[in-house]
């Protein structure tokens, strides 16, 4: 009997066990749900649609303004505004976010993020914007400058057609993650467009996403349709620098500084740019020396680098850095003492460069789109001056540029394809700090957007576009590193500031 008791208790206990996991299996089923279950917009979307921020790197990189990834020096008012807002009590974070802006005024995210809750859960159009706030704290900042002044100007006068502009913020601390960030940015439906960079346009043009990138690595040879470059290709910016060194400084063999460990995706973006600018170099008549130099190299030592290249017959010395090393090239600037002239990638052109260079960068030569002293929008250098408390760079204005491309063809019509559609209209234009924004058919920035005098975006609104001045080649200018004196207009507290050349 006692046997037969037991028995029954254990098939008891089985059948609970059993009917337990069911439940715990069924349970799991509802949770982690296949795709092909999700329903509404989701479910109208192609097969391959991934619903955006599932088990997706971009859930904790973005943000409307219940993040803060800008932490450095941040008022505790700017944390109380991100809790207000992410508790959806945008009247108290409006309010928290205009005391942090009160206590650090040039805070970019603060700003964008006061417009954000401004808007609250009204109807609007939002553009993601994708900034390397992990890898580079201060290029990052440049660009949100750029498009939180352009969010602002546009907020301030009534929005587009009526609707306020939101901007989301996307952050990334790797290049290696980049393929997964757009391709995510491309799955959300919410996203009308997006300001930043991709070494893959084929993933905006497949699922109909228009990005204004921040950077033009090389030059198309196939339109991209979706994908349009808010600054010149590569090629101007070192077209201008090796026609000054060969032809105006009369200089014929360079040493050039690259670094090895510059990669997107495992391709070897240094490389790239080396090559760039050798061929121009030598386009103009000049050559570039054998001697290595990897500012990446694990053993690399300046002083050992510039005894062979003036061994090797350099007679000047061009720094391409990574973005984010670029203490690393004001090292070799430091050690080269004044003994070769010094020449520059576009990305050196940073607060960064005058604040830890200063004396050992002076008369360094770079090509850069935009300079406050050479550019036709008047408006733009002193509202952003008036902002932000000091100058701005030419990543703020090209940033600036992109926002309000995509702004003007808003206006045409808020649909990701009406907005395609505008931007490669071939009589689309808009105001920016450069000039004139046009696109050609491969989604170039046209040269001839750069333009002197009164801008077809400019005519009748007041935003007379002077005559351009200092040297300048399809869009593309020239300055120098100089001690600013008692005579110049200098903002920069570094005692340094770029110079147009003239």
């Amino acid at each position: 009997m006692k046997n037969k008791t037991e028995n029954i208790r254990l098939l008891f206990s089985l059948g609970l066990s059993g009917f337990l996991i069911a439940v715990i299996l069924w349970l799991l089923g509802t949770v982690i749900r296949p795709q092909t279950e999700y329903s509404g917009q989701l479910k109208q979307q192609s097969a391959s649609f991934v619903p955006p921020y599932t088990n997706s790197p971009l859930k904790n990189r973005m943000s409307l303004g219940e993040k803060i990834f800008v932490t450095e020096g941040r008022p505790l008012e700017k944390e109380a505004g991100r809790r207000a807002f992410e508790a959806g009590d945008f009247v108290t974070a409006v309010t928290k976010f205009q005391s942090s802006l009160q206590a650090k005024r040039n805070d970019p995210e603060t700003l964008i993020y006061l417009n954000n809750a401004k808007i609250g859960k009204a109807k609007s159009l939002k553009v993601a914007v994708i900034v390397p706030i992990g890898i580079s704290l201060n290029e990052a900042e440049e660009i949100l400058r750029g498009v939180a002044q352009a969010q602002d100007e546009v907020n301030s006068s009534g929005g587009i057609n009526g609707l306020p502009l939101q901007l989301q913020i996307v952050n990334i601390d790797n290049y290696e993650i980049l393929k997964q960030i757009n391709t995510d940015l491309v799955n959300d439906s919410s996203i009308l467009a997006v300001v930043g960079f991709s070494r893959d346009p084929s993933i905006y043009n497949k699922r109909g996403l228009v990005m204004v990138s921040l950077v033009n690595p090389k030059k198309p040879s196939n339109p991209t349709k979706y994908v349009f470059y808010a600054t010149p290709s590569s090629d101007v910016f070192s077209d201008a620098i090796a026609s000054y060194i060969v032809q105006k400084a009369r200089l014929t063999n360079i040493a050039i500084c690259s670094d090895s460990t510059f990669t997107v995706n495992q391709e070897k973006i240094s490389k790239e740019i080396v090559e760039q600018y050798t061929d121009s170099i030598r386009k103009y008549g000049g050559k570039v020396t054998s001697t290595v130099c990897d500012l990446g190299a694990p053993t690399f030592q300046p002083s050992s680098f510039l005894s062979r290249a003036i061994s090797d017959g350099a007679e000047g010395l061009l720094l391409i850095p990574r973005p984010d090393k670029l203490n690393l090239a004001i090292e070799v600037a430091r050690e080269n003492k004044g003994r070769l002239p010094l020449f520059a990638f576009q990305a050196m052109y940073t607060e960064r460069t005058l604040k830890y260079g200063q004396a050992d960068v002076k008369g360094m030569m770079l090509a850069v789109s935009w300079h406050r002293d050479a550019v036709g929008n008047k408006l733009f250098a002193p509202k952003a001056i008036q902002l932000w408390g000091a100058e701005v760079s030419p990543r703020t204005a090209t940033a600036y540029d992109a926002l309000q491309a995509i702004i003007a063809g808003l206006k045409e019509g808020n649909t990701r394809e009406k907005l395609q559609k505008a931007l490669s209209n071939p009589n689309f234009s808009a105001l920016g700090a450069t000039g004139t924004i046009q696109f050609s058919p491969t989604g170039d920035r046209l040269r001839e957007s750069f333009a002197d005098g009164v801008s077809k975006a400019g005519k009748g609104n007041g935003a007379f576009l002077p005559p351009l001045r200092g040297d300048r080649q399809g869009g593309v200018f020239l300055v120098k590193v100089v001690p600013c004196d008692s005579s110049q207009s200098c903002n920069s507290t570094t005692g340094y500031r770029f110079q147009l050349v003239q």
